[in-house]
């Protein structure tokens, strides 16, 4: 068993947090291209190896992310017997590391052009929360390795959430109309984020 798989509840929790706050569907694979967790399309896949997760296979052996804007055009995309006929629409992928050794990647996929545009526009800050979601789920690693009882406090949507409205006001910081601006990074309305702000006590 991997430990991704010793906290796959936690794992998985962390996925659907990713996917309800970014609206995109998130999937999380260990070492050995073993879908830990996954929403929407892949949800039913869980559990299963990745016959042609190429990708992943890169972001492994190399602890880089990967973008995809274009799925077939790209050079990792050649090896896949599902080229030119593939059902994504655009993907990022970024490494879990523990230490400085990948154990698993997470990947966000577009699945039609709005999803796909939305990663694309929107792809410095989303590599950014996404590369703290990784260290949240290394995080929860390194506390199952050492017993520890902490838990996956850390892990609730509502912390994912404020998150992704930190990261997003972060880098529209300064402009005109920021609010509005971080509203469409996120993919909601500007009253949606309103309310989170108040909820979330942003100021």
């Amino acid at each position: 068993m991997s430990s991704l798989e010793k906290i796959k509840h936690t794992v998985q929790k962390t996925a659907e947090a990713i996917a309800d706050a970014l609206k995109i569907e998130v999937e999380i694979a260990d070492s050995s291209l073993l879908r830990v967790a996954s929403t929407g399309q892949y949800k039913e896949l869980c559990g299963n190896f990745m016959v042609e997760g190429f990708v992943y296979k890169h972001v492994l052996h190399t602890g880089n992310t990967v973008i995809i804007e274009k799925p077939g055009a790209h050079e990792l995309c050649k090896p896949c017997p599902h080229i030119g006929n593939c059902c994504e629409s655009g993907e990022i992928a970024a490494p879990i590391l523990l230490g400085d050794k990948p154990v698993g990647v997470i990947g966000l996929i577009g699945f039609d052009a709005v999803q796909a545009k939305q990663l694309m526009d929107n792809k410095e800050w989303i590599v950014q929360f996404l590369v703290k979601m990784a260290e949240l789920i290394a995080s929860n690693l390194s506390d199952e390795i050492g017993n520890s009882d902490k838990g996956s406090s850390g892990l609730n949507l509502e912390n994912l959430e404020k998150e992704a409205i930190l990261k997003a006001l972060e880098e529209v910081a300064g402009n005109t109309g920021s609010k509005d601006k971080a509203a469409k990074l996120l993919g909601i309305s500007r009253a949606t984020l309103y309310r989170k702000l108040k909820e979330y006590e942003i100021e």
